[in-house]
């Protein structure tokens, strides 16, 4: 870990990721493209940590409700009736999982890294997640040294699964052009 990394990210991160068409806000419960219950700015439920966001919810029906979404492959009347959430809400979800993100970023980068390239960063791993940046090529170049290299693996994280087929989605090609544009900035 390298201690002088930001420690923050800063609203150029919260900005990509709450941009339309990125992680937009979606007051009620859904289906991400990776079968995943989602709510707010992209906000993966979880039965543990996120049922007393929802009313008459404990977390063993979030859990069966997460269950039954997932084997069925659309959000069931129940839980289009019952997982809801305000704005607040939303921005709360969102606030703590930039900075638990941004915490696995600084725990894991030995190498420094100026604002612009920690938001990137931030934006990146929101989206795909803390063990595909992990094992990714773009982190490995990263810490070599080579930022050319780990800028131009942006562009690689434009997939996503649509009917359970890979492919190329608009939404994540404009995302990853704009992390890797911040990425890139002068600092």
């Amino acid at each position: 870990m390298h201690t002088d990394n930001p420690h923050d990210a800063s609203p150029a991160a919260f900005e990509i990721i709450t941009r339309n068409g990125h992680d937009s806000l979606n007051l009620q419960a859904y289906l991400c493209p990776a079968n995943r219950l989602t709510i707010g700015y992209g906000h993966v439920l979880l039965p543990k940590s996120d049922w007393h966001l929802f009313s008459n919810c404990d977390a063993s029906r979030l859990m069966r409700l997460i269950r039954e979404c997932q084997q069925r492959g659309k959000v069931v009347e129940e839980a289009r009736t019952v997982l809801h959430i305000n704005p607040s809400q939303a921005q709360d979800l969102l606030t703590r999982d930039v900075a638990q993100t941004a915490l696995f970023l600084r725990s894991v980068t030995s190498v420094l890294l100026n604002q612009h390239q920690f938001d990137a960063l931030v934006s990146l791993i929101f989206n795909i997640g803390q063990g595909q940046y992990a094992q990714s090529t773009l982190r490995k170049k990263l810490e070599a040294g080579d930022l050319a290299g780990a800028a131009a693996e942006f562009d690689r994280w434009v997939k996503g699964s649509v009917d359970g087929v890979k492919q190329i989605l608009p939404g994540l090609v404009s995302r990853r052009a704009a992390e890797r544009a911040l990425f890139e900035a002068v600092a």
